[in-house]
């Protein structure tokens, strides 16, 4: 069986091209959509930069507020590391000058012997020269006296004398007095008295006061404030 077209040529050409118009708009349709979907989908994008950016910024914000704080917490002692180093030339002085009585004591307690005790001791050490030049002995020296009790032969004490004068910060010791004592221990003893010199060696512990802790807090305060 074959098909004929009645409609005349002219309609026939007028349906294909209201078609081809219909597909063609169809396109523009689907294009336009495409590229509003884009474009919404940029925006969305420019939407939630910003947020991030904006919550970023409100972050900063706070810091910089709590920063703010903190300094002015700290205003009050802006010039204490001025004052410090104002007065450390003098710290360093009594510092490096100053006697060793903890090596001192130290080196005292494996001289004496054992057949030897101490009763008392009174010592004074040299005055305090903040410009005393470093590696030299202050002037004039110091004073330790001790008295003591030994077994009753004089080389007891004769030991204690020798071993006092090879202590570090001690010179000259000298033996002021020793007597037989029969009547105040249940047996005979002898009481003595010696003498010997402190020396303070200028530097000997260091040449001036480590100021390390404040400055790492200051750093470290530095390090917080910067962030």
């Amino acid at each position: 069986m074959r098909r004929i077209n009645l409609l005349p040529p002219e309609e026939r050409h007028r349906g294909l091209e209201r078609l081809r118009g219909q597909r063609a708009a169809g396109l523009l349709l689907v294009g336009g959509g495409a590229a509003l979907l884009l474009v919404g989908l940029f925006a969305l994008f420019l939407v939630i930069r910003l947020y991030m950016v904006e919550s970023r910024i409100a972050e900063l914000d706070a810091g910089i507020a709590e920063q703010n704080a903190r300094l002015e917490a700290l205003a009050p002692y802006r010039g204490l590391e001025a004052g410090i180093q104002e007065k450390k030339p003098v710290a360093d002085g009594v510092y490096r000058s100053r006697f060793q009585w903890a090596e001192f004591l130290q080196g005292l307690a494996f001289v004496i012997p054992t057949s030897t005790a101490l009763e008392t001791m009174s010592a004074e050490a040299s005055p305090v020269d903040i410009d005393a030049p470093v590696g030299q002995p202050l002037q004039p020296p110091g004073r330790v006296v001790f008295t003591g009790v030994a077994l009753p032969e004089y080389r007891n004490v004769a030991d204690f004398v020798v071993r006092m004068d090879n202590l570090r910060y001690v010179a000259n010791t000298r033996l002021e007095s020793a007597e037989l004592d029969r009547e105040t221990f249940v047996r005979p003893a002898l009481s003595f008295e010696a003498e010997a010199e402190l020396v303070t060696e200028v530097g000997a512990a260091g040449t001036g006061v480590r100021l390390e802790g404040l400055e790492d807090q200051a750093l470290s305060g530095g390090r917080e404030a910067g962030r």
